[in-house]
């Protein structure tokens, strides 16, 4: 994995959401810019703290993997958590950093791989690890070391790209059709896009180019994934305003029933 790590820390050097920010005219990391951007973010994924319900991390040991912009972060430390964050890339270290700085919240960000995570056996009581999983090139081994750091009775609560989305089925519907009939005889794993247009829509940098390991992977295979955590429980979300649903607006769109059944993520919740 040593060349798929080297190269996810050049790529994603550059925060996670820098593209958003220059639409939002963010020139600087201060407390104005950052609550502009958090603003945003959490408007746009209203979901996402349905999931990481921050009311029951107060005095609990708490790391997050892959950090981006910083704002799940944020919220984290702001919980009353003991945070720590981990990322691949030195960037999004800074950033939470910053942050955690220049709020005068207590908490720690460092580099590093969660396929070899710098940390202790049973060191945290949750694992946060939303969109990173699937880009370690090797979920599975991911899964494996978030369920080593937390003790007994901890959740790992994570998101990665759901295979059967809608997007999925109308951008690679042969790739995906292969991936189904692989599951219903047996195969338990990911699937790897074969080309940079099926990875750009869900991550590329300023300059165009993609993430440079991108997996998908089925409810069922994600449960395989997390045998041996006591309980195991999932919902789709995310939606967006594209084929085949160009004609309705994204906020619409997430009242739906659409998300559920094909939404482009997985929300995972496994105890061990």
């Amino acid at each position: 994995m040593a060349s798929v790590d080297d190269a996810n820390i050049k790529f994603w050097n550059e925060l996670c959401g820098t593209n958003l920010a220059t639409v939002l005219g963010i020139t600087d990391s201060s407390p104005k810019s950052l609550k502009k951007f958090d603003d945003w973010f959490f408007e746009f994924y209203p979901y996402l703290l349905e999931h990481v319900s921050l009311a029951g991390l107060a005095g609990r040991d708490v790391l997050e993997v892959g950090l981006g912009y910083g704002s799940l972060s944020q919220k984290i430390a702001e919980s009353g958590a003991r945070y720590v964050g981990l990322d691949i890339a030195p960037g999004p270290v800074e950033m939470v950093c910053h942050r955690l700085h220049q709020t005068a919240l207590p908490g720690d960000a460092k580099q590093g791989s969660i396929l070899n995570a710098p940390f202790s056996d049973n060191s945290f009581d949750y694992v946060v690890a939303v969109g990173c999983l699937h880009h370690t090139g090797d979920m599975r081994k991911g899964i494996d070391e978030c369920r080593r750091l937390l003790r007994a009775g901890g959740s790992l609560i994570a998101m990665v790209y759901y295979a059967y989305s809608y997007r999925r089925w109308v951008q690679a519907p042969r790739q995906t059709l292969r991936y189904l009939a692989s599951e219903i005889l047996g195969y338990r794993g990911v699937v790897t896009p074969t080309t940079a247009q099926a990875k750009w829509y869900y991550d590329h940098n300023r300059s165009g180019a993609v993430a440079p390991h991108t997996d998908f992977v089925s409810i069922k295979s994600l449960r395989n994934y997390c045998r041996l955590f006591s309980h195991f429980q999932w919902q789709r979300r995310n939606i967006d305003q594209e084929p085949p649903f160009k004609k309705r607006a994204r906020q619409e769109l997430l009242a739906t029933h659409w998300p559920g059944i094909c939404g482009l993520e997985i929300y995972a919740r496994a105890v061990k």
